[in-house]
């Protein structure tokens, strides 16, 4: 087997996300004329929220016009309400729309987001301060008070974006994993496999790749939830016994074609484990693939992934899945399922540095809330649900 020299590093899970907007918004916004605000242009601006907003969203907008105001700018506060024809309820084309209102330049930025962005922006020549939700719309309204409002000389224009957020976020139960890519068998791995465990008490599944010779038990405390070799390498995905209870688990040959050894194939390893302390199900799951497969031959390894997760939100572990040089990363193959690449460590083979071990989530349901990595190819990632 080939020596590796690993690099561990956490990557924000917008890499691909934000490059695909960040190329839709350049071509959108090189169309328009450029806007540009000055304070005597932002001056004559009024600042509108819903005429359905709660409270939080009310105080919000009232705290972007007191922050306004201390800054030297005089500004309206008002609601979205509007009547054709009158002139007290026209809409204007000078507005701070605040959260989500009835114009068409919010919706046109809030669909320009990610599930888990906020921000601000000049949609034309409205300015939109927005999140997909109460808290994502406060932290864009701070963010914009800090940056425009109390920014001097001001200059703000609609090729300017202003976009924060990633999936590093998320709220309530760390559900925490280890993925371990080893060399390692026998005592070797199994003291390793502890350390890990002991430097990470709340991981309650780890999911191990090792040799295919590799023939060692489960860590005191785990259970196996499955257990597969293709051949060349052994995939293992242990649940803690205080933790989880076991649904289900299999492995599946990812490709099927004649003639293929188990290592050519690749295989798909999931496990469906039950939260003692919450009752939820979520499907953990584990791909490896040669390092040379071809870019549709990932495509249908997503689709694969997801074919077994059904409705379950699903962690997803890929081992030489996220592939760089003359193949198209595979980030960008489960980007178009709604799943978007938490981090990823590299591991140095033959001189040329390859991304070797993946963590996949679904942006709209998880998010990893912390990230660890070792030199060695360890990777620890505290899984939450994002916020909604």
């Amino acid at each position: 087997m080939t020596p590796r020299k690993w690099t561990a590093y956490a990557l924000a899970a917008v890499l691909t996300a934000l490059s695909f907007l960040a190329c839709s918004q350049a071509s959108a916004g090189s169309a328009q004329p450029t806007v540009t605000l000055t304070e005597d242009v932002l001056s004559g601006y009024t600042i509108v929220r819903s005429d359905l907003a709660d409270d939080e969203l009310t105080r919000c907008a009232m705290g972007v016009r007191e922050a306004a105001e201390a800054a030297g700018y005089k500004l309206k506060l008002t609601t979205d309400f509007w009547k054709e024809g009158v002139k007290s309820f026209e809409i204007l084309d000078t507005e701070i729309l605040v959260g989500e209102t009835n114009r068409p330049e919010t919706a046109e930025f809030l669909d320009s987001l990610a599930p888990w962005q906020w921000g601000y922006a000049l949609v034309g020549t409205k300015i939109v301060i927005a999140g997909h939700d109460l808290e994502g719309t406060k932290a864009a309204a701070d963010a914009f008070i800090e940056n425009i409002i109390g920014r001097r000389p001001l200059s703000f224009s609609n090729t300017d974006r202003f976009v924060y957020g990633d999936v590093l976020s998320g709220t309530g139960r760390v559900y925490g994993v280890l993925i371990c890519d080893a060399e390692e068998t026998g005592d070797a791995l199994m003291t390793r496999a502890l350390s890990l465990i002991g430097e990470h008490e709340d991981a309650g599944v780890l999911i191990l790749r090792s040799p295919c010779e590799e023939r060692s038990d489960a860590p005191d405390g785990f259970a196996v939830g499955v257990d597969v070799n293709d051949g060349v390498r052994r995939i293992r995905i242990f649940y803690r016994t205080a933790d989880y209870t076991y649904s289900s688990g299999s492995a599946i040959g990812l490709l099927n074609y004649p003639n293929l050894t188990p290592a050519e194939r690749g295989s798909l390893v999931y496990t469906v484990l039950r939260h003692r302390a919450t009752g939820e199900k979520m499907v953990w799951a584990a791909a490896s693939l040669p390092p040379d497969t071809s870019a549709a031959t990932r495509l249908r390894v997503v689709e694969g992934f997801l074919g077994h997760t059904g409705s379950l939100p699903a962690v997803i572990a890929g081992f030489d899945l996220g592939l760089d040089g003359k193949h198209v990363t595979t980030e960008e193959d489960f980007m178009r399922f709604g799943y978007a690449a938490a981090v990823r460590i590299a591991a140095e083979r033959d001189g040329e540095e390859n991304p070797a071990v993946s963590l996949f989530l679904p942006y709209e349901d998880l998010a990893a809330s912390a990230v660890s990595a070792d030199a060695d190819g360890a990777l620890y990632v505290g899984v939450q649900k994002t916020k909604k």
